[in-house]
């Protein structure tokens, strides 16, 4: 500890004199809040794209074409340029209020369509219907689909689109760079692209504007505004680099050090938790424990927040194949909302994956304002068929019965007691993390079998699958 407390000071005096001499991270995007946001992504994307936009600048329509005709084998979509953009929008409104991100028209009936897949999970039949919404458009004309290209762009880069969202029943299918319907007919071309694309095209806007500067091609009373895009466009390709490609390491030397071993993560749980008078500190100066103590509670909720961003992504990546637990095949995903007293990842039977708009999902639950309050939900979700919701939910018990230390509240059951970890004192998922840092997969493993090995568990589930009868 002695040792810890010498080196964390050491650190931070390190950042401190850095900061004065004007190191920072500001970034208006992280600022407001907006950085794990699907929506607002996409504004920024269109607006770029958009050579009507108030940034009057044409070359970030003619960078994202110029990638866009070299990554593509649809012929149309090829050597284009801003003149042939009529509109850009973003959730476009389709049938049944269903919104296309984004919606690029181009003269002659030509359509790039942008799914964009951040966060949120693939919706029923969610291409197809925007697929055949464009289609309508042009029903009249031979070979239409070569006038559309769908454009999945996912943060990550071997993931396509789901048949769930491809279409539950009759639905449509990928073979290489086009899409068909159920009857092999061509509806589409296809491109599958992810954020790393994104933020190359960013730097080629980037080396655009540096350039112009450069070659004195920008009056000098609009030298500031050429600077400003420079500016944004370095604010997004950070977001991007921090948040979506994982490219980037902060220069927060301190919350790095904190962070950056399970043996300096205990040591600054312990600094948080205990007073001097703890055994871990007596050969410590208490000026020097003081310090040390005061720097880790400025960084505790952060070094929270980022152990908790952390475990959920590797939880993702380790869910986004199928996992076999209690001889049910189950996927895993991140909700993009991350709201007080909802869910913030959910697992669902394989057996739901392609067909059903109603299934069943356990989700995990904490308290975010203290990290406390840790459990499991087993719910039902449905998209449209309220009634078959209602069915499924007779299949739970009475919610004035309790077994197996679970409960029924609403439209779900809870679970938060747990065999071997009492997650409901203060910090409690925290220190969960620290003490299984390097381990997490294992242990939540567990955590997550011993709630689906309950009976009340198994035989809700059983009843349901019963009820709903998933293909297979």
């Amino acid at each position: 500890m002695k040792n810890f407390i010498e080196e964390l000071l050491r650190v931070n005096d390190k950042f401190e004199e850095n900061t004065k001499k004007g190191m920072s991270d500001i970034n208006i995007f992280e600022a407001l809040g907006v950085e794990y946001k699907e929506n607002y992504h996409s504004k920024f994307i269109a607006y770029l794209i958009d050579p009507h936009g108030d940034h009057y600048q044409e070359f970030f329509a003619n960078e994202f074409l110029k990638k866009l005709g070299r990554y593509t084998k649809a012929g149309k979509f090829k050597n284009l340029t801003a003149h042939d953009i009529e509109r850009v929008e973003t959730e476009a409104c389709v049938k049944d209020n269903r919104r296309i991100d984004i919606l690029i028209s181009l003269k002659d009936k030509r359509y790039i369509i942008i799914e964009n897949k951040l966060y949120a999970k693939d919706q029923p039949n969610q291409l197809k219907d925007y697929i055949k919404y464009i289609r309508e458009k042009g029903k009249n004309i031979d070979d239409f689909h070569e006038n559309i290209l769908t454009i999945y762009l996912h943060k990550n880069e071997d993931t396509e689109p789901s048949k769930y969202s491809l279409g539950t029943r009759n639905g449509f299918k990928i073979n290489d760079d086009l899409i068909y319907d159920s009857n092999d007919k061509k509806m589409s071309f296809y491109l599958k692209m992810d954020y790393k694309w994104i933020k190359e095209w960013i730097n080629a806007c980037i080396g655009v504007c540096e350039n112009k500067v450069k070659n004195n091609e920008i009056d000098k009373k609009f030298k500031n505004d050429m600077q400003n895009v420079i500016f944004t466009l370095n604010q997004y390709k950070n977001i991007l680099e921090w948040y979506v490609t994982d490219e980037y390491v902060a220069r927060d030397y301190v919350l790095n050090f904190l962070k950056e071993s399970k043996e300096n993560l205990k040591n600054t749980k312990a600094l948080y938790r205990y007073t001097k008078n703890k055994s871990d500190f007596k050969d410590v100066d208490n000026d020097k424990y003081k310090k040390a103590k005061e720097i880790v509670r400025e960084k505790w909720d952060e070094i929270c927040e980022e152990l908790v961003n952390d475990f959920f992504n590797e939880l993702e990546k380790e869910f986004e194949k199928e996992r076999t637990i209690c001889d049910e095949k189950w996927f895993g995903y991140k909700l993009d909302e991350k709201r007080v007293n909802y869910d913030w990842f959910d697992f669902y039977p394989k057996i739901y994956e392609d067909d059903n708009d109603v299934w069943p999902s356990v989700g995990v639950f904490f308290g975010k304002g203290d990290y406390d309050n840790f459990g499991l939900t087993f719910k039902m979700n449905y998209n449209e068929d309220k009634n078959k919701y209602e069915e499924c939910l007779k299949c739970f018990q009475n919610s004035n019965i309790r077994n197996d230390n679970i409960r029924r509240s609403g439209d779900h059951y809870y679970y938060d007691v747990f065999e071997n970890f009492n997650f409901k004192e203060k910090y409690a998922f925290a220190y969960w993390l620290i003490n299984n840092h390097g381990n997490w997969m294992v242990e939540f493993s567990k955590i997550l079998r011993e709630f689906l090995d309950k009976n009340t568990i198994k035989d809700v589930l059983k009843k349901i699958n019963n009820e709903l009868k998933p293909n297979k």
